[in-house]
């Protein structure tokens, strides 16, 4: 009796297993992948260039900041090569930033006190091919994010703050200014990494 209950409990797991793989093949004949293992563009787009995007704003740290985030995650997952100049490109992609809009997320009551800040960031987005064959346009992409613009609301403890440049101990040495300013530099090098992201994500990446 337990060696037949033992066969059922394989044959079950066999049986799911071969269920799965069926799916997944399914899913490949379909054209469908997985994240950073797929491309949904034209199998002669293997070679992409990334100039340094163009920026419309004051915030001349960001065009750095986004071009290097972009470059990183187009040749992080190996989908495409990211080369260094345009001859030796298949398609090109074209960044913008728009705008930088700030406002207030909290404030202390009853006074024009800001305790959190939002910062968005709208950027146009579009890749080509060499020959000018349109292969994905998004003209407005916008992220945002919240920092703290005072002691009491920089969390100290935060994943945020932890990957941020500060320690615990730089806090009191900066003035209320330096620390919302430095603050916003940390929210706007993050959104350089979530706008790249949601860039490669629906230029490059398949839906599944």
């Amino acid at each position: 009796m337990e060696r037949k209950k033992g066969m059922r409990r394989r044959q079950s797991v066999w049986g799911k297993s071969g269920a799965l793989l069926a799916l997944l093949g399914l899913l490949s004949g379909c054209g469908y992948g997985f994240s950073g293992g797929g491309s949904v563009l034209p199998a002669e787009v293997k070679n992409i260039y990334i100039p340094m995007v163009t920026n419309n704003t004051t915030e001349s740290t960001l065009t750095p900041v986004i071009t290097e985030a972009l470059r990183d995650r187009f040749d992080r997952f190996g989908a495409v090569t990211v080369v260094d100049s345009y001859d030796a490109a298949d398609a090109v992609l074209e960044v913008k930033v728009l705008k930088v809009k700030r406002g207030t997320r909290t404030s202390v009551a009853g006074t024009d006190a800001a305790l959190q800040l939002d910062t968005q960031l709208t950027l146009f987005g579009e890749l080509r091919q060499v020959d000018g064959s349109l292969l994905w346009l998004e003209p407005e992409i916008s992220v945002t994010r919240a920092f703290g613009n005072t002691r009491s609301a920089v969390v100290a403890s935060s994943a945020d703050f932890a990957n941020s440049t500060l320690g615990s101990s730089d806090l009191s040495g900066l003035t209320q200014r330096e620390l919302s300013r430095n603050q916003e530099q940390e929210a706007l090098t993050q959104l350089a990494d979530v706008a790249a992201k949601r860039i490669y994500d629906a230029a490059v990446s398949p839906d599944f």
